[in-house]
């Protein structure tokens, strides 16, 4: 009978650490800023949740990366969380305002919601915003390429406009806008689309990267640009990339035009 209660307790013990580890999930989601890349890994176990927030310097050479640890608890689709020490992410320009955050998902697609106080570059103003973290997963470019558009010329133009009303999921900031071109090296490439950060990815799946301005022999590299960005010697022939992000959810682009010249 002793041997019976043994096995019996055995058993419990094995199952709920089976239960336990079918309860533990790591997640991982990102952000591309003007200022360099925020990245929040966690681990949820249970109810609980633990994990770090990363801060990338970007082109800022005078910065280094940051790394920001927290813990909280995960209840339905929210997480509450808060930072060691109390110390916040260093995101400047902008302030996190928020350490309720909140998990959306959309169809197969999960994101990670945060509200920020930042610049509104519409308006020029600072407000509350929120700003949608993607899962790592869907961030490189093949995921980005898979589903994007491919820009055609009109016989004898050199531009293109495509409106942007219709792509519901990016302007519900759950996904970016993607667009394919095709261009010649030493083509001139310009991208207008108000309200939004471009970024492109060069044919050999590189973001492209400019000298943005250069003092006393230190050169300052930057990639996304907000509202327009011009190449004006593309350095590759082949199929661009471009990349359209919402900042803020109270943005609603319109239009994005290309326009490729000799």
């Amino acid at each position: 009978m002793k041997n019976v209660s043994v096995i019996y307790l055995i058993c419990i013990f094995l199952g709920a650490g089976s239960l336990a580890n079918a309860q533990s999930a790591s997640k991982c989601f990102r952000a591309d800023w003007l200022q360099g890349e925020r990245t929040v890994n966690f681990t949820i176990n249970g109810s609980k949740v633990a994990g770090t927030f990363s801060v990338g310097s970007g082109d800022d050479h005078t910065r280094r990366d940051a790394t920001y640890e927290f813990s909280g608890t995960l209840r339905g689709n929210t997480l509450t969380v808060a930072f060691a020490d109390n110390k916040m992410p260093d995101v400047a320009p902008s302030e996190m305002k928020s350490l309720i955050w909140t998990l959306v998902k959309s169809g197969d697609k999960e994101s990670l919601r945060i509200k920020f106080h930042g610049k509104n570059y519409q308006t020029n103003k600072y407000e509350d915003r929120f700003a949608d973290f993607e899962s790592c997963g869907s961030g490189g470019y093949t995921a980005l390429a898979k589903t994007a558009q491919t820009v055609h010329f009109a016989k004898g133009a050199s531009s293109a406009s495509i409106g942007l009303k219709s792509h519901s999921e990016f302007q519900a900031m759950r996904s970016p806008a993607t667009f394919l071109i095709n261009a010649a090296k030493s083509q001139s490439l310009e991208i207008r689309a108000d309200g939004c950060t471009i970024e492109v990815y060069l044919p050999n799946k590189k973001i492209y990267e400019f000298v943005e301005w250069e003092d006393k022999g230190k050169k300052t590299f930057a990639s996304p640009r907000i509202d327009r960005m011009l190449i004006e010697a593309l350095p590759e022939t082949g199929t661009y990339l471009i990349v359209l992000r919402k900042p803020s959810e109270n943005m609603r682009p319109e239009t994005v035009t290309f326009k490729a010249t000799n």
